[in-house]
């Protein structure tokens, strides 16, 4: 990589967009790296209970989303506290 910076630089800047598309990485990725996404964004405390995921914690990035996952059935998210 070291002789071919430009190269890597123009490859990096037409896919920079990719990186903010989660569902795409998401997506993309092996079951592998699927499964250390979801332990980093729910810091390894996501369970299933009653026919639904639940978390008592999540990066906030992601907390936002937290009333729509629930509305939709998804993911009931209850801080700790």
């Amino acid at each position: 990589m070291g002789r071919n910076q430009e190269n890597a630089f123009n490859i990096l800047d037409k896919n920079i967009e990719m990186l903010t598309d989660i569902k795409y990485i998401y997506t993309k990725a092996d079951i592998l790296a699927k499964r250390e996404f979801v332990k980093q964004v729910f810091d390894s405390n996501l369970y299933y209970e009653n026919g639904i995921y639940r978390t008592p914690t999540m990066l906030p990035m992601f907390s936002h989303k937290a009333q729509e996952m629930k509305e939709k059935g998804y993911l009931i998210y209850q801080k700790k506290g």
